[in-house]
């Protein structure tokens, strides 16, 4: 009987551990379980303890501070697994091995703590019924404590299980028996019970057919349990792509069980688990630090992310071996300054325009600015020296020749030419002609004043005139907006029968201020104004079309220049009569319907020279303002000035461009009267380090290959088409292949940089101001590069995280 039993110290009504041994029942495998009941037993358990007996036992015991300690199931990250040997002090009452079968002692009662503070103290002890709901549960009389029989024999077993086994239940015993239910139902639902559980339910299976060799590869529960933690994990990283490309806030105001809305990405989550048993199990009973939804692991699944389309760039720029630098500068709305820089370049033969980064200004000087530029480059090993052109806007710190940013980079890197941004010098041209032309000055004048006055009144009346059309809110006029000033006009002369009825009726209101700037405004838009609106917006159209194409990504500097000359063909092209006419009848037709009469001429008044201009030869009358009264006057005094000042401008603007690189980018248009002219292609290829003896005899076999293509039916319309031509035979015309790829990878306009403003808009709004300029970068560049970013293989993203956390928490490998 003697060996059914061990020693085991009585609980006294004090609290303490009496020091004379009770027997006490244990249960050894292959033999019944014996319940003995002795004195000592009963008087156990008819005794009532106090609860200031049980102060005096806290206050001696302080067992529970480890308890604590122990019942945190993620806390313990050095030794893994239980191994006998490994640390567990047993006492014959635990299994030796994994042969055997947990140790379940069905006790008369079982030794009871106090838990809790002074006054509020519980006694708690363990509960048999575990061993019904819990089958790995083993029990230690001599230590009072509970421990896995999985996690001790089996956690070890199984190859590459990551993660950590709970040092409570398998080294140091759990006794927090007040948590008891709890934490022994957070470790049955942990990933590394779970593992160890496969284990064992392996080796059982593998104990039947007479084998006991643990496998330590590719068995299926853990194939099971990593294809579980993947699902989930793609999950997270498709609700973290979904909502970066859209550029929406991901993280709610409060993310709590109680918030009614815990922000897109956990709601975004949440909607996936509702058609995914896998991903709901997770959310709603995976471990609480195994849910990958804090904060911090968004940032860093968001950063692997953009960190992943940022190395496609950087291996595409290394592959096409040149690139052009584009930075423009922005403020955002905390007020920080944020630089925007995009690479242009070749690669498949497509021209690529990419966003890279936004960084924080810590200057505005040329040399803080060049730190910056240079320091995002080396950040994505992108070697600076590949650079053959930079594009920036006109400020003098970005384009100054002396001591602006691109002259600074040129000394670094001689053959980065530097472009002006060919849509900044269009919207110059405009602005200039906008300022110093007067008629034209005084119309869009009244433009912006209409613009200041009207509001939401003016859409509904609108809607009153015109029931069948949409309504047209007015344009606000920028210099800095490209286009914005067609559009006004446009605004204006479509809704004009609206606006007038409006000035009529505010005049007529009570409130004296606005009534008499409504009475202002309506003697304003006179049959000039309206004539002026026509013949404007005819202008502007046309170069409204120039503009949009500049913008377009795969425009090379080729053709954008035969852009610009094409616009001013078309410009003087216009300057005719019948053009006139045009736009005479068609301002007559529109005054005739809103009741303007055009034929009202104003008197004229005799100029009197001034007594002291009258010794002098005077060209222009500078004491009385023009009276235009018949057509031809307007055309000569307003319409052929506005055209011949847009004319000069463009000439004056883009002559700039026959520098020795541009004439040698537009010798490699087919379209071009000097195309494959040597003397227009040398000065090129010696800025670019060519021999002119290698470029002669390139250019004699280019000619001869074109000229067969040609009787082949091929037919070369841009540089791209050439660039398509050279593509196999470019070990052998690899120097014309390499100018060609240069001519295409000079930049045209910054437009890349002006659309990651926007983007950058509607990354930190005003309820998001306070986003990390590392987040607000990474954001950018996963909706900015939104079709990368939907391409991207998810599981690659799920594979550098585990990496990184050397897969712990969950197993993913």
């Amino acid at each position: 009987m003697d060996r059914f039993v061990i020693p085991q110290k009585k609980l006294r009504a004090d609290g303490n551990y009496s020091n004379r041994s009770e027997n006490i029942p244990v249960a050894v495998e292959g033999e019944p379980c014996l319940i003995l009941e002795t004195e000592d037993t009963e008087e156990l358990e008819d005794e009532e303890v106090r609860p200031e007996q049980l102060a005096a036992s806290e206050a001696e015991e302080t067992g529970e501070q480890m308890e604590r300690n122990c019942a945190s199931s993620s806390a313990t990250a050095g030794t893994d697994g239980g191994n006998p040997d490994g640390g567990v002090d047993l006492t014959g009452d635990l299994s030796h091995g994994p042969a055997e079968k947990p140790r379940q002692p069905q006790l008369k009662s079982y030794p009871r703590r106090s838990f809790g503070s002074q006054g509020q103290l519980a006694s708690r002890g363990f509960s048999y019924s575990w061993f019904k709901q819990y089958q790995w549960l083993e029990y230690s009389v001599s230590k009072d404590a509970a421990f896995c029989f999985a996690c001790r024999h089996f956690f070890h077993s199984v190859h590459g299980s990551g993660g950590h086994s709970e040092k409570c239940f398998t080294h140091e015993g759990f006794k927090n028996w007040r948590k008891g239910g709890e934490k022994l139902a957070q470790h049955n639902a942990s990933a590394s019970h779970k593992v160890a559980m496969e284990g064992w339910g392996e080796f059982k299976e593998r104990e039947k057919n007479g084998s006991r060799i643990l496998t330590h590869l590719h068995d299926d529960g853990h194939k099971k349990i990593v294809e579980e933690n993947r699902i989930y994990m793609r999950a997270v990283v498709e609700s973290l792509r979904f909502t970066a490309c859209q550029t929406i806030g991901q993280r709610g105001h409060r993310e709590n069980e109680q918030s009614t809305n815990r922000g897109n990405f956990l709601e975004m989550l949440h909607l996936l688990g509702k058609f995914d048993s896998t991903v709901s199990k997770k959310l709603s009973s995976g471990p609480g630090n195994a849910k990958y939804v804090h904060h911090d692991i968004q940032n860093e699944l968001i950063d692997i992310m953009a960190c992943i389309l940022r190395e496609q760039v950087s291996n595409e720029v290394k592959l096409g071996e040149h690139f052009t630098l584009m930075v423009d500068e922005t403020k955002d709305v905390s007020k920080k300054e944020q630089i925007s820089i995009v690479l242009r370049y070749i690669h498949n033969d497509d021209i690529y325009e990419e966003f890279l980064d936004f960084v924080p200004a810590d200057g505005l000087d040329a040399e803080s600015l060049l730190v910056t530029v240079k320091g995002a480059l080396a950040k994505f090993n992108i070697d600076k020296n590949a650079c053959v052109g930079q594009c920036y806007d006109g400020a003098s710190v970005m384009s100054g020749c002396n001591n602006g940013v691109q002259e600074k980079f040129r000394r670094e890197v001689p053959h980065a030419v530097y472009i002006h941004c060919h849509a900044h010098r269009l919207n110059l041209v405009l602005v200039d002609c906008v300022h110093n032309v007067k008629p034209v000055a005084d119309c869009f004048a009244t433009v912006q004043l209409l613009y200041n006055f009207f509001c939401l009144v003016f859409m509904e009346k609108q809607t009153e005139l015109e029931p069948t059309k949409r309504a047209v809110e007015l344009k606000r006029l920028s210099d800095t907006r490209w286009a914005c000033q067609y559009y006004s006009l446009w605004a204006i002369k479509q809704s004009l029968p609206s606006i007038l009825a409006t000035l009529e009726e505010v005049s007529n209101q009570t409130n004296s201020h606005r009534a008499i700037e409504a009475r202002s405004l309506n003697g304003l838009i006179d049959a000039q104004f309206v004539l002026q609106i026509y013949m404007l917006e005819n202008i502007f159209g046309l170069t409204k079309t120039l503009s949009d194409q500049l913008q377009a990504t795969d425009l090379d500097l080729a053709s954008a220049i035969d852009l610009v000359f094409s616009l001013v063909d078309t410009l003087k092209e216009e300057r005719n009569d019948e053009t006139w006419t045009h736009l005479w009848q068609g301002a007559n037709d529109t005054c005739e319907r809103v009741g303007i009469d055009m034929q009202r001429q104003q008197a004229k008044r005799k100029i009197i020279q001034p007594s002291h201009l009258q010794q002098f030869h005077v060209s222009n009358s500078h004491t009385r303002k023009k009276i235009l009264q018949t057509p031809e006057d307007y055309k000569i005094h307003c319409f052929f000035p506005v055209l011949d000042r847009l004319i000069s401008e463009l000439n004056r603007r883009f002559s700039a461009d026959s520098c020795h690189v541009m004439k040698g980018v537009a010798a490699i248009n087919p379209k071009h009267k000097t195309f494959l002219h040597q003397d227009a292609l040398q000065p090129m290829a010696r800025h670019y380090g060519i021999l002119e003896d290698n470029l002669s005899a390139e250019l004699h076999q280019l000619k001869r290959l074109i000229d067969r293509k040609k009787q082949n039916g091929v037919s070369l319309n841009s540089t791209h088409d050439l660039l398509i031509l050279l593509r196999p035979y470019k070990e052998a015309f690899i120097d014309l292949y390499k100018l060609v790829c240069i001519s295409m990878t000079l930049p045209v306009p910054t437009a890349a940089c002006e659309r990651s403003f926007s983007c950058l808009r509607r990354l930190k709004t005003y309820l998001r101001n306070k986003s990390g300029d590392v987040r607000t970068s990474n954001l950018a560049v996963l909706a900015i590069s939104s079709r990368r970013t939907k391409e991207m293989d998810v599981d690659v993203v799920i594979d550098r995280f585990a990496a990184n956390h050397n897969n712990r928490r969950i197993v993913l490998f």
